[in-house]
């Protein structure tokens, strides 16, 4: 694994991104203008070279600067399907291993931290397990023989994320309009706050603690146990729990009835988290889990955690409920309680309520187990259907606080399709939504 020095400088990563965002907006400009003149083979082949050629730019830059630009990176390629695969093929190594920062500046980083309590620290690899967009993870040996994993945030990263956030929105406002249309000021907000608790590693060891007793009575979910005596603001210290790579498991070497097992526990712990605890684990990246042998999932991550209201939780329900019913009529009314709305305060179309529905019906058709992966077609009808309903799409408003829980279930929704997951996915959601039920 190579190393990196963090860009720390603000004007420098400012540079990085405004000069990244040039360089893709002139080349897709320029490959709009020159199509006019290319027969439509010629065209899609080059168009494919320049999609290829613009994702690799923004990989190299948004992985290498870590931070912010690494997450936001990570979350475009969490929807691989709904983008050109050229680009996915490319963005999707965002979700997987970052560059790692010299040893050396996480050895100084982790003396500064701990202090005194740095001699409970018997030895320290040297090559990172784990290299993310804020932090990188070290197995350690403790003093009393324990094997440890130590999560070290990168030295300095918390002065670049803030400064971040202050200064790029409209560098990355840029790029992602190259994917999107959608009103970014909403989804920046939301990230700036999720972003800032996931410098706090503290607050993370509050979480994963917590998540351990709300998940303790289900022995499909392992939460590594916090060690709290060398956990600070900037070093989690917790129990090394290994298990199968994501890579790995969506490989041959392992049975579907396996790979089931490992799609229900993270299904359920997603359900879980919304419906029964509204204490949601909000970052989908595939990285964060791992997977036992005998179906268990190991989760890692908790710095990206979403609280829930009751009121929240119980508009999904009536939503969902409504769908399941083919209650089409009265999902419109029950978006706008959910804040779901026309720009004008309308609400959404039936038409629009009715077409998406229609597609998640197949998912949870109670006649037959439904095949994540298994339509090959499934993303381009949901390419269609928004092409179909683009106009009256970009005027509808969401509030901030299902930005990420919607992103939850869309980044899990390709998880088990790298799985290929079969269930019975209509009863499994109904098991968590009429939990949710009984507690209101």
């Amino acid at each position: 694994m190579g190393h990196e020095k963090l860009v720390k400088s603000a004007a420098m990563r400012l540079f990085h991104l405004g000069g990244l965002a040039g360089r893709v907006g002139l080349s897709m400009a320029g490959n709009t203008v020159a199509g006019l003149f290319r027969d439509e083979k010629a065209r899609e082949s080059i168009k494919a070279d320049v999609y290829v050629k613009n994702a690799l730019r923004i990989k190299e830059t948004l992985g290498g600067l870590k931070g912010v630009p690494m997450k936001i990176g990570q979350m475009i390629s969490l929807h691989e399907k709904l983008l050109p695969d050229e680009v996915t093929s490319i963005l999707k190594t965002l979700q997987q291993q970052a560059p790692a920062v010299p040893f050396s500046d996480i050895l100084e980083m982790i003396r500064a931290e701990l202090g005194e309590r740095f001699s409970r620290i018997r030895e320290i690899d040297e090559s990172a397990i784990a290299a993310a967009s804020i932090g990188q993870v070290h197995r350690t040996v403790l003093d009393d023989g324990r094997e440890i994993a130590l999560k070290v945030q990168y030295p300095g990263i918390d002065d670049v994320i803030r400064a971040d956030m202050k200064n790029l929105k409209g560098v990355l406002k840029l790029l992602f309009s190259m994917f999107s249309v959608m009103d970014m000021d909403l989804v920046w907000q939301e990230l700036n706050d999720r972003l800032i608790e996931e410098l706090d590693y503290e607050k993370e060891a509050a979480s994963m603690k917590r998540a351990a007793v709300l998940f303790e009575d289900d022995s499909r979910i392992i939460v590594p146990e916090v060690i709290d005596e060398l956990t600070t603001r900037h070093i989690l210290a917790m129990e090394l729990v290994r298990g199968i790579s994501p890579e790995a498991v969506s490989g041959p070497a392992y049975t579907q009835g396996l790979k089931n097992a490992w799609a229900e526990a993270i299904t359920s712990f997603v359900l879980k988290g919304l419906f029964e605890h509204r204490f949601l684990h909000a970052d989908p990246n595939i990285a964060n889990f791992s997977f036992c042998e005998d179906g268990r999932v190991i989760v890692y991550d908790f710095g990206c955690m979403k609280e829930i209201s009751e009121e929240l939780c119980g508009a999904y329900v009536r939503m969902l409920s409504a769908v399941l019913d083919h209650d089409y009529p009265n999902i419109p009314e029950l978006l706008i309680g959910m804040g779901v709305h026309r720009g004008d305060g309308g609400p959404v179309s039936w038409e629009i309520v009715a077409d998406f529905a229609a597609i998640f019906q197949e998912i949870v058709d109670p006649k037959r187990p439904y095949v994540f992966g298994s339509d090959r077609d499934f993303y381009t009808r949901i390419q269609r259907l928004a092409q179909k309903h683009l106009a009256e799409s970009m005027t509808i408003v969401f509030p901030k606080d299902i930005i990420f829980i919607d992103r939850t279930f869309s980044g899990h929704f390709g998880n088990l399709c790298m799985l290929n997951a079969c269930a019975n996915w209509r009863s499994i959601l109904l098991k968590y939504m009429d939990a949710a039920k009984e507690d209101m």
